[in-house]
């Protein structure tokens, strides 16, 4: 199985429904196939194949997918560069990918090339050509997508993705989200992060669904789009999947959605209940890695609620063993705390860092980094980072139970708590518009909730939660101003 193979399947069931839409394009699978063939075709005239790497840098559009796929059918690796990278790191990225070309949207092209790319083409511009002829230079082991971590503890690394793993693990999702040929997946986390190629793209080709492309629009708008075209399933990260819940839309009772699916970090379950009260839907919680191109555990419509009010994640997905281990990588009981594991099925390698690649492969298995527990069902809590083992045991706590509680406060609408260098914990919180609440309520509120090691030194008000480009909370600027 892969997903060119999957792809061609699509196409000739479900030639003529939507495949992808942006707010300025739409295309067909039909349409999508024939494009990504001349695309690919194109590529291989330029030496694009057979492994090469091929550098993308565009922001969310139907063409950076089409690209994508068009690279997959020459044989090659596509490797994003998110459009909004800065630039004083641009350089790095362009250095690691060591892309002979890079196709940029014309509007970031003097960008890129300023910073050390040396041969770029437009993006949009790519398969303009004749038609072309079926093409398909892909299979189950050839390279799917270098997957860029993160960074938040060094430099990013880039996991090569193989296209027969995350292949059977998008099915597996797929499945589990129930997806048919009627649905239709908003995507509002970006292209260049792998979760959006795992958690819609990679899923609804399996069942002929579409996908909407609205990453970087304005809660408002994504609600404009989402009700114009009737979307069933939100994808989305945790901050977004707030604001989406508490806009007027979603007051006004008339969500087309039947499923919501987060990711890229741990969800309160006050979240997840709100889903359910306010929307009359699930919202479910994936947890996944950039080396995983799949998810280390997945919730599912019939979850039972109490696992869920108790913070669990899900249970693993059916196309990899994913377990809670001990300091030498054995399976430790239901209810203690260690290391989530993953026994086969991951990343090939970082590109360019072997002594990374074997750190993170050692013993046969998976080191995700993550701490997690598991109950005897199977249902798997994420609950912090190896590194925090230590201060954790020191407090009595993790500083993702100190976020949860912030959360249980119908004030909050969005909650990070972050340590700074000097050791103490601050929380910082940004509140629902109309609600009114001191910082010194929130600060009573949390005390009463958890450990007397996780009260916080003091709860700050912001008005505006910091996000990455990507979307996620800026945990790094905010512990920059514990103690401030």
């Amino acid at each position: 199985m892969d997903i060119v193979q999957v792809f061609n399947r699509a196409a000739k069931r479900h030639g003529e429904s939507v495949f992808l839409f942006d707010p300025k394009t739409t295309i067909t699978y039909a349409e999508a196939d024939a494009k990504t063939n001349a695309i690919a075709a194109e590529l291989i005239e330029l030496g694009i194949s057979d492994g090469e790497t091929l550098g993308l840098a565009a922001s969310d559009r139907v063409s950076l997918w089409l690209a994508i796929i068009g690279a997959w059918k020459a044989g090659a690796l596509p490797s994003l560069i998110d459009a909004r990278t800065p630039t004083d790191k641009l350089p790095y990225f362009i250095d690691d990918i060591d892309a002979k070309l890079i196709a940029a949207a014309p509007e970031i092209g003097d960008h890129i090339h300023r910073a050390g790319a040396a041969t770029i083409t437009a993006i949009d511009s790519l398969g303009s050509g004749k038609e072309t002829k079926p093409v398909n230079r892909h299979g189950p082991q050839s390279p799917l997508y270098l997957s860029y971590t993160s960074g938040t503890t060094g430099l990013p690394k880039g996991a090569v993705l193989k296209s027969e793993p995350v292949t059977l693990g998008a099915s597996c999702i797929a499945d589990r989200l129930q997806l048919t040929s009627k649905d239709i997946l908003l995507a509002t986390t970006p292209i260049s992060s792998s979760f959006q190629l795992v958690a819609a793209l990679m899923p609804a080709v399996h069942s002929g669904a579409s996908i909407g492309l609205v990453a970087g629009s304005t809660t408002n708008v994504i609600w404009q789009i989402a009700l114009q075209h009737r979307a069933t399933i939100l994808v989305a990260y945790p901050l977004t999947l707030a604001d989406i819940l508490h806009a007027p839309q979603a007051l006004e009772g008339q969500s087309p959605f039947r499923l919501a699916l987060s990711g890229g970090s741990s969800l309160a379950p006050r979240i997840k209940r709100d889903y359910q009260r306010h929307l009359g839907i699930s919202l479910l919680e994936s947890y996944g890695q950039s080396e995983l191109g799949g998810f280390m555990a997945m919730g599912a419509p019939h979850d039972d609620k109490h696992t869920l009010k108790a913070g669990y994640a899900g249970r693993p997905l059916p196309d990899r063993l994913t377990y809670i281990g001990d300091a030498h990588s054995q399976e430790l009981p239901a209810g203690e705390v260690g290391e989530v594991l993953v026994t086969h099925d991951y990343f090939d390698e970082y590109r360019n860092k072997p002594a990374k690649t074997a750190e993170s492969k050692r013993d046969g298995v998976l080191h995700t980094g993550d701490l997690g527990i598991s109950n005897k069902e199977g249902y798997i809590k994420f609950v912090g980072r190896v590194s925090e083992i230590e201060s954790a045991e020191r407090r009595g706590g993790f500083l993702r139970e100190l976020e949860d509680a912030y959360y249980e406060h119908q004030a909050v609408q969005h909650a990070v708590a972050v340590e700074g260098n000097s050791g103490l914990i601050e929380g910082f919180v940004e509140c629902r518009l109309g609600q009114e609440v001191t910082a010194e309520k929130l600060q009573q509120f949390v005390t009463e909730i958890v450990t007397d090691g996780l009260i916080p030194s003091k709860t700050t008000i912001i008005n505006k939660m910091p996000r990455t480009f990507s979307g996620k909370a800026d945990r790094l600027t905010l512990a920059q101003k514990v103690g401030g």
